[in-house]
């Protein structure tokens, strides 16, 4: 028998996305998403509602019927227009944060910022949610971790929240940093001496020590405080 969840993943692979892809379109975590397609979780209306707003059938997904006049998965021009359309309601509305999605591995200039890098999407969130969450909607990016020195905290693919304006790491936390040309998420810790210890959750890997005169070639970029679906 075809369940709800084998038709919202029939129609996530339609668009060729991945769950945390189609998941950032809907406004929801990857997990949600997995959830909902293996029929643990009956998903919400305003899920559907975004979904329905970039061309998902979202009538067959509920009644396994296809309703007329739905948006062809093969017509991209259609798709792309509403889509757009989508995106402009969410950027008009005051109350809603666009907060752009990046992928780690980009390095572009200095690796300073991610100012000059290609936006893979946008992760619209009410204000006042960001704000319960104490995650500021200005300052911030979604980022997509790569590798597996995080693992346990932050997963291969993961999207992480990364506040901008907080690099002093006198407090420990994981934090996005600038080190041998590569953009790395590390935990990080102060020690004696003014030194900096980087530390990977995955004990598989050694820690490594900054010293004080090392120090300058580490650039703090920004404070991890959310990873999808699982507070850091």
């Amino acid at each position: 028998m075809i369940t709800l969840g084998d038709r919202l993943r029939e129609e996530r692979n339609k668009k060729g996305l991945t769950q945390a892809d189609f998941a950032a379109l809907a406004g929801v975590t990857k997990r949600s998403q997995s959830l909902y397609e293996g029929n643990e979780r009956t998903p919400k209306a305003d899920y559907l509602a975004a979904l329905h707003d970039v061309g998902v059938d979202t009538h067959y997904v509920l009644t396994g019927n296809r309703s007329h006049g739905s948006a062809s998965f093969g017509s991209e021009g259609n798709i792309e227009e509403q889509q757009a359309a989508y995106l402009e309601r969410q950027l008009n509305d005051p109350d809603v944060a666009s907060i752009p999605m990046y992928d780690v591995e980009c390095a572009a200039g200095s690796g300073r910022d991610f100012t000059e890098e290609k936006v893979l999407g946008y992760f619209h969130m009410d204000r006042a949610v960001l704000a319960e969450l104490k995650l500021p909607a200005d300052s911030g990016a979604w980022v997509r971790a790569r590798g597996d020195s995080m693992v346990g905290t932050i997963d291969d693919g993961d999207y992480v929240f990364v506040d901008f304006t907080q690099r002093d790491p006198s407090r420990e936390g994981v934090y996005l940093i600038l080190m041998d040309g590569e953009r790395r998420i590390k935990r990080m810790q102060r020690v004696a001496g003014g030194g900096w210890l980087l530390i990977s959750d995955n004990t598989r890997y050694d820690k490594e020590l900054i010293k004080p005169e090392q120090k300058q070639f580490v650039e703090i970029l920004g404070r991890c405080l959310v990873n999808l679906g699982q507070v850091l």
